[in-house]
C-alpha cells in the first residue's frame, strides 16, 4: 500500500479513537460539574479519568497533527 493511503488510514482512525475517548471524557466531565455547581467534592474517581482522557487525547492530537503534516509535504 502506498504510503499516502497508510499515513490517511492512521489519521482516520485516530480521529475516531479521539472521538471515543472524548465520549468516556465528557461522562466524567459531567459528573465533576454536578459537583462543582452541588457544591460538593468531586469523586477521586471521576477526577483520574478526567486527567486520563484528557492527557490521552493530548497525546493523539499531537500524533494527529504530525500526521496531517506528514500527508500535506507529500501532497
Amino acid at each position: 500500500m502506498s504510503a499516502k493511503k497508510e499515513l490517511a488510514k492512521e489519521i482516520h482512525l485516530l480521529e475516531e479513537e479521539i472521538k471515543i475517548l472524548e465520549v468516556k471524557r465528557s461522562r466524567s466531565q459531567a459528573s465533576l460539574i454536578e459537583a462543582l455547581i452541588s457544591r460538593a467534592t468531586p469523586d477521586e474517581d471521576d477526577i483520574q479519568f478526567f486527567r486520563t482522557f484528557t492527557a490521552e487525547i493530548e497525546v493523539k492530537r499531537e500524533r494527529l497533527q504530525n500526521l496531517v503534516k506528514q500527508l500535506e509535504a507529500m501532497l
